[in-house]
């Protein structure tokens, strides 16, 4: 039953990062605009950069391929992602609940992949 948890969870916790990347492929400008909103430098680079990785990461970590690296660089940009997007340190009341919410789960997205990175793939792999 572990290998077939392992699956399950390697599909669920990717899930996120690949609606996301396939949304800002198909509306780029929508992602281009929400990335220049938090000034990040070399906004084209960055937002393809992480609809590859999204893709790409999401795609290897369910077929159970290069799980400890590819789990890594994902917790890392969710980490980044948390303290960029949400920064809830810098609002007051109603929208700060919401972005500190927002980080905590991303937080929590970052356990799971470290969990992911001690267990490995489990024997259900492409």
């Amino acid at each position: 039953m572990t290998d077939h948890y392992l699956l399950i969870g390697r599909i669920l916790i990717v899930l996120l990062f690949l609606q996301s990347g396939i949304t800002k492929a198909l509306r780029f400008q929508d992602g281009l605009s929400e990335v220049r909103s938090k000034k990040i430098p070399f906004p084209h680079l960055a937002l393809l950069g992480t609809i590859i990785l999204q893709i790409v990461g999401g795609a290897l970590l369910i077929a159970g391929w290069f799980v400890t690296p590819v789990a890594a660089l994902l917790a890392l940009f969710t980490l980044a992602t948390a303290v960029v997007f949400y920064d809830f340190w810098n609002l007051q009341g109603a929208p700060r609940a919401v972005s500190l919410n927002g980080f905590f789960e991303h937080i929590s997205i970052i356990g799971g992949f470290l969990i992911l990175m001690a267990a490995g793939p489990g024997r259900l792999v492409l």
